[in-house]
C-alpha cells in the first residue's frame, strides 16, 4: 500500500520506488509552456503543496536527471506526453523558506547572502561536468558578500560562457514575511526599499531575466506584499495566480480527494462505511478555496487532506482534531495590521465584520506594499492571499464577494479576534476554564457559569470602552470565546425559520454525537438614550422572545434547545436568561 506524502516537498522522494501516493499535477507542466511569459510568479497560502510542485518542475527540467526521467516520470501525465524542454536545463534553485530570521537585525543580510551563495556554489559544482567553469571564475562569484553582487556576479560569468538556466525560486518572500514578524516594520522597510538588500538582490533578478541568463523562472510565495514593495510593483514576471486554467494546479479538486479515499478503502486502511462521513468532515473542514473567478471549481487544501489521511492511517480511526497545526496561521503575522500602539485599529473592525458575517465585498488588490494595508481592500485581499477568505462570488471588474472559506479556517480568525482582544482591551480571560465548562454546556445543559464568565471578564477589560460601542462588538466577543471548543460549530446570523439568530451554537456531530443539548442566544444592547425611555429592558426582552420562538422550530436544530437572552449595555449586562 502507497505511504501519504505528508510533509515532503521533493519529487524524488514521494515517486522513487512508488512508495508514496502521489496526485499527478504533471499537466501543468504542458501548459505553462504553452504561456507567451517565461518569468511566472505563483501565489497560494501557506501548507498548500508549492515546494512539492516547484521540485517536481526541477526534476523535469534538470539536464543532470534525464537518466531518471522514466522511473520518476512514467506513470504520469507528463511522462506519456513530454515536451520538447525536458531535462534541458540547469537548475538554479533557491528556497527562502530555510533562511534564519531570529538573529540580531545585522545578522540578516548575512544569513541571506549565505544562503544565496550555498545554493550557487551547489550549481557551480553541479553542473561542472557539462560546462567547464574556470576557477577564477568561481572564486569571483563566491568571494562577494552582498546576495545581489553575487548574483550580479554570478550572471555576469555566466553570460560570458552563454550558459542559460531555469530559475526556480520557493516561497520568495518568506523571508521578508519573518523579518517582518520578529523584527518589525523598520527593518523590514530597511531591506525591501532603496539601498536594501533584498531590494538589490531582486534588481539582480530581474537582470538576469532582461539579459537571457536566466531562460525561463518559476517562483512561488504568498502574497504580492513583498514583489511591491522590493520592485514598486510586480514588474519582474507575470503572475498567472488568477488564471482558470491554474486554479487547480496546486490543492486538490473533488475527483483528486476522492480517488484517494477509494484508492485506500480499496487497501482497507480505510473503513468503507465512513467514506460519507470523511466526505463530509472534508468538506465542512478543507474544502471550497476558489482563486479564480472564471471557474467553480473549488479546491481543498492538500496539506490538510493528506494531515488526516496521514493519522487516519496511523491510528485505524477518523482524528479527534481535523486542524493541523503547521497550517495555523501564528497571531503575529496579523498582529501588526490590528494593533497600533497596543491599540485595536480600523481593521480588526474589518476582521470582527467577516466574522459575523462569513463573507465581505471586496474590490480584490493584486498589488499592495505594506503601508497601503491600512486600505480596506488591500488588507481584505491581504487575508485572501493568506488563504483566509476566498472567492465566492465574482460581482463585475474587479469586484468580489469573499468568504471564509471552512470551520478550519474560522477557527484561525476566531484565534484572531481573542488574541487581539487580549492584547488590545487588556483582557484576562480562562480560555481552559471555558473549555472545561462547555462539557457542562454540551452534555448537561448548565450554560450559566460559562456566559457569566466570559461577560464578567469582558466589563472587567481595562479598555472596554474603546470596545463596546454596541451590540455588535458583545456579539463578537460571545462569538470569539464561544468557539474554543470544538463540540460546537458557533454560528453567526444563521437562517432559522425564514429569520436570522444572532449566534447558534450548534452541535458539532464530528467531534462527538454526545452533545445533548444546542443554544440559541439573542443580543440586545440598550444605549444611554435607550435606557431613559420606560421599562427598556422587558420591552427588548419581549422583542428577543419573539424572535427566539421563531428560530426554535427551524429544522437545524437536533436535540435539546436553550433560548438565552442577554441584555446589555456599555456599563454592564441588564438581563441574562432563558427563555
Amino acid at each position: 500500500m502507497k505511504k501519504i506524502p505528508y510533509g515532503i516537498a521533493n519529487f524524488e522522494a514521494v515517486k522513487e520506488n512508488d512508495h508514496y501516493y502521489y496526485v499527478d499535477k504533471t499537466k501543468y507542466i504542458e501548459e505553462i509552456e504553452k504561456l507567451g511569459g517565461k518569468f511566472l510568479f505563483f501565489l497560494r497560502p501557506r501548507r498548500f503543496g508549492k515546494s512539492l510542485f516547484v521540485s517536481m518542475l526541477e526534476h523535469y527540467y534538470d539536464l543532470n536527471r534525464k537518466d531518471q526521467f522514466d522511473e520518476l516520470f512514467k506513470d504520469t501525465y507528463i511522462g506519456q506526453n513530454p515536451t520538447p524542454l525536458k531535462n534541458s536545463f540547469p537548475i538554479l534553485k533557491l528556497n527562502f523558506s530555510g533562511v534564519p530570521t531570529h538573529l540580531t537585525a545585522k545578522e540578516l543580510e548575512y544569513s541571506f547572502s549565505i544562503a544565496v551563495s550555498g545554493q550557487i556554489e551547489f550549481f557551480l559544482k553541479k553542473y561542472q561536468n557539462h560546462f567547464e567553469i574556470p576557477d577564477l571564475f568561481v572564486h569571483d562569484i563566491l568571494k562577494e558578500t552582498s546576495a545581489g553582487d553575487l548574483l550580479n556576479r554570478f550572471i555576469s560569468k555566466m553570460n560570458q560562457m552563454n550558459v542559460h538556466y531555469y530559475l526556480l525560486i520557493d516561497e520568495y518572500d518568506n523571508f521578508a514575511n519573518n523579518v517582518l514578524i520578529h523584527h518589525g516594520k523598520d527593518n523590514y522597510q530597511a531591506l525591501t526599499h532603496s539601498g536594501g538588500f533584498l531590494r538589490s538582490f531582486f534588481a539582480a533578478v530581474k537582470n538576469a531575466t532582461e539579459t537571457r541568463t536566466v531562460e525561463r523562472m518559476f517562483a512561488t510565495g504568498v502574497s504580492p506584499l513583498v514583489l511591491s514593495d522590493v520592485t514598486s510593483g510586480m514588474n519582474i514576471g507575470d503572475n498567472i495566480s488568477y488564471k482558470s486554467i491554474f486554479n487547480s494546479m496546486i490543492g486538490f479538486t473533488q475527483s483528486e480527494v476522492e480517488s484517494m479515499l477509494d484508492y485506500y478503502i480499496d487497501q482497507n486502511a480505510v473503513k468503507k462505511e465512513e467514506r460519507v462521513e470523511i466526505l463530509d468532515i472534508f468538506k465542512s473542514n478543507y474544502n471550497n478555496y476558489t482563486f479564480s473567478f472564471k471557474t467553480d471549481e473549488k479546491l481543498y487544501n492538500s496539506d490538510m487532506i493528506l494531515y488526516f489521511f496521514n493519522n487516519y492511517l496511523q491510528e485505524k480511526k477518523i482524528p479527534n482534531t481535523f486542524l493541523d497545526e503547521n497550517v495555523r496561521i501564528d497571531y503575529a503575522k496579523l498582529r501588526f495590521l490590528i494593533l497600533e500602539s497596543g491599540k485595536l485599529n480600523g481593521n480588526f473592525n474589518i476582521l470582527s465584520e467577516i466574522i459575523e458575517n462569513g463573507q465581505t465585498p471586496c474590490e480584490l488588490v493584486h498589488s499592495f506594499a505594506l503601508n497601503e494595508i491600512i486600505q480596506k481592500d488591500k488588507f481584505k485581499s491581504f487575508l485572501y492571499y493568506l488563504g483566509l477568505l476566498t472567492v465566492k462570488e465574482h460581482v463585475y471588474g474587479s469586484k468580489y464577494i469573499l468568504s471564509i472559506p471552512n470551520e478550519v479556517i474560522k477557527t484561525m480568525h476566531y484565534d484572531t479576534i481573542r488574541a487581539s482582544l487580549s492584547e488590545g482591551i487588556k483582557l484576562n480571560i480562562n480560555v481552559d476554564f471555558l473549555k472545561n465548562e462547555f462539557d457542562n454546556l454540551a452534555f448537561h445543559g448548565r450554560w450559566k457559569k460559562l456566559f457569566d464568565h466570559i461577560l464578567e471578564k469582558l466589563y472587567e477589560a481595562a479598555s472596554i470602552r474603546d470596545f463596546i460601542q454596541k451590540e455588535h462588538g458583545i456579539k463578537l466577543f460571545m462569538l470569539a470565546y464561544l468557539n474554543v471548543s470544538p463540540l460546537y460549530f458557533v454560528e453567526s446570523e444563521p437562517e432559522m425559520n425564514k429569520g436570522y439568530a444572532d449566534i447558534f451554537l450548534r452541535k458539532n456531530t464530528f467531534t462527538t454525537d454526545k452533545t445533548k443539548h444546542e443554544y440559541i442566544v439573542e443580543v440586545k444592547y440598550l444605549t444611554q438614550e435607550d435606557l431613559k425611555k420606560q421599562n427598556p429592558i422587558e420591552s427588548r426582552k419581549k422583542e428577543a422572545i419573539a424572535q427566539l420562538e421563531k428560530y426554535a422550530v427551524s429544522k437545524t436544530i437536533t436535540c435539546t434547545l436553550h433560548k438565552i437572552i442577554l441584555i446589555c449595555s456599555a456599563q454592564e449586562v441588564l438581563l441574562l436568561e432563558e427563555v
